[in-house]
């Protein structure tokens, strides 16, 4: 993992596939969390190693769903009096 401040990245393809599982390309740390132990955590999750629900719960707390806007779904035309509501 390469360690910059609080947002770590992977370096190996191990490690990026780990965290594609996850659906992150990278993680940012808590600052409750220290950064280089859980570095050797994805680590050990890339080798084979560790518990995976460990770091899925450290990154469940951090994922915001982002709202989504949709598009119009109405096939006329708008009139004007729409358009500026």
């Amino acid at each position: 993992m390469r360690i910059q401040g609080r947002c770590l990245r992977p370096s190996t393809l191990a490690e990026r596939r780990v965290l594609i599982a996850l659906g992150v390309t990278s993680i940012r740390v808590p600052r409750k969390y220290n950064p280089f132990s859980v570095a050797r955590l994805v680590h050990r999750l890339s080798t084979g190693g560790a518990d995976m629900d460990k770091l899925r719960a450290l990154t469940a707390k951090r994922a915001v769903p982002v709202p989504v806007e949709l598009p119009d779904s109405t096939s006329e035309p708008r009139r004007e009096a729409e358009q500026a509501a």
